[in-house]
This record gives structure tokens, C-alpha cells and sequence, in this order.
């Protein structure tokens, strides 16, 4: 019999996933002891096992969350290739996540970073915090991807390998600065790099803030500015409303007025 993880992973890989999911979903399916034929007791044991890292320390919901979903993906194929006949996944518990707002990158701190920057960490800061971009995004763009004519730059193959645009601002444009070839942040880089380059470059200016806080900072200004969770959702190459949600955070004067409306009678 072929070898069934290897199977699902080329299957994951078709249907255009990402490789960061890829990746993880390789190692969480390594995990499993024996994954087509594990009972309930079986499944409990692993998901035991899982809930210390290897260096001891707790795993944090959000961790476990991502391994439950790994696992179950997998046994929900497996189930539709008729290689078992329920999913182990159903005899886990639930794992509960506290929902958190989004942290932003002050903008204060937004114009030091900007200010202190090379050009190379200058462009990778306003593509962040300018722009939405993830560290993958960043590390793939490139200047032919910025489409003048239509005001958009172009993200292609995205988080689940989807293309999307993003509009297009004066500010971003002018923190890019003049128009080469290749990629815009100048050289080839992986997304860990991008990211680590970014969470150095904050640190050194003062700021104890990630590369995502920086595009927390985008979407949470877009939502702000438009109200419309739809086109937020869009832009940051989400693919479902409820992952925007967190970016909404509302201004002290739309709290006023929803507080006065809801103070009068009649």
C-alpha cells in the first residue's frame, strides 16, 4: 500500500497549500503512531502526548488547536479514500482559544522604525505596516508586481497560494521609493529571515514589536477607515470574516455615538 501520509501530502500540495501548512502538517502527521489504525485509546495517548514540547514547556492552545487540525484533515481524507471508517479526530477534546484583539504598532514608534530604517528595511517595514503583506509576501515581491495603471500591487500566490491585490497609497509608494528590477526589499530572502530582520530592526529602535504587529497595524487602520469587514478581509488575503474581526478596533468617537444611541428612548 502506498504510504498514506505521503499520499495526503500530495494531495495538500495539489489542492495548492500553502508550504508553510505543508511543512506543518508533515510534522504533526509524523507524530502519529499508527495513523490509520488508531482507536480511541490510542488517540488519546497521542493527544497527550502532545501537549508538552520537547523542551518541556506547556503548548500553548493555539499550538494544540493547529495540531488537532492537522491531524483531523488528515483522517477526514483518509475517510474519504475509504481507508477508515470514522475519524479519530472526534474522540479529542476541544481546545478552547481566548480570543484576543489585535496589537498594533504604535505609530509613534511606526515613524522611528520608518526613520531609522535602510532603504532595503525601509521597504520591508512599509510593505508590512503600509500595505498588509505577510513576510512571505514580502520576500516574494517583486517591482513588476506594482501595477501603476490600475493603483494595486499584486500578491501572487499569497497564503493558500492565492493571488490577490492590494490597493495602492501615495504613502507606501513613497516610502518604496524609485521603481528597479527584482525583488522590491532588494535581494533574495526567505520569509524567516524577512521576519527576523523585521523583529531585529524594531527592536533596535525600541519598539518590542513583530512583523505581524506591523501589518496588524494595516488591517486595523483599513477596518477603521472603510467599516466594511468584507473588503478587509479581501485585501489581507483572508478567506473568511471571522479572522478580520480582531483588527476591528473603534474609534473613541464611533464608542460615543453608539453609547448616545443606545441612552435615548424613542
Amino acid at each position: 500500500m502506498t504510504d498514506p501520509i505521503a499520499a495526503h501530502l500530495t494531495a495538500v500540495e495539489r489542492d495548492r497549500y500553502s508550504l508553510s501548512t505543508l511543512t506543518n502538517r508533515r510534522r504533526v502527521l509524523a507524530t502519529l503512531p499508527d495513523p490509520l489504525c488508531m482507536d480511541r485509546q490510542a488517540t488519546i495517548a497521542w493527544w497527550e502526548s502532545r501537549q508538552v514540547r520537547d523542551d518541556g514547556e506547556p503548548r500553548s492552545a493555539a499550538s494544540l488547536s493547529a495540531e488537532k487540525a492537522h491531524a483531523a484533515e488528515f483522517w477526514k481524507w483518509a475517510m474519504r479514500e475509504g481507508l477508515i471508517d470514522r475519524n479519530p479526530a472526534d474522540w479529542l477534546p476541544k481546545v478552547r482559544q481566548a480570543k484576543t484583539m489585535a496589537v498594533v504598532v504604535p505609530e509613534g514608534d511606526l515613524y522611528r522604525v520608518l526613520r531609522d530604517a535602510t532603504p532595503q528595511m525601509r521597504r520591508m517595514v512599509a510593505l508590512a505596516a503600509m500595505a498588509g503583506l505577510r513576510s512571505a509576501e514580502i520576500a516574494a515581491v517583486t517591482w513588476a508586481d506594482i501595477d501603476r495603471d490600475n493603483g494595486v500591487l499584486w500578491v501572487r500566490e499569497g497564503k493558500g497560494r492565492k493571488d490577490r491585490s492590494v490597493p495602492l497609497s501615495s504613502g507606501l509608494l513613497a516610502e518604496l521609493g524609485d521603481p528597479g528590477e527584482g525583488p522590491i526589499i532588494g535581494k533574495t530572502m526567505t520569509p524567516k529571515a524577512v521576519s527576523t530582520a523585521l523583529g531585529r530592526h524594531l527592536r533596535a529602535c525600541g519598539s518590542d514589536f513583530t512583523a505581524h504587529k506591523l501589518r496588524a497595524r494595516y488591517l486595523t487602520r483599513f477596518l477603521a477607515a472603510t467599516g466594511d469587514a468584507v473588503a478587509a478581509a479581501q485585501v489581507a488575503g483572508h478567506s473568511d470574516l471571522s479572522s478580520i474581526t480582531r483588527y476591528a478596533v473603534a474609534s473613541s468617537d464611533t464608542m460615543r455615538r453608539g453609547a448616545e444611541a443606545a441612552g435615548r428612548i424613542g
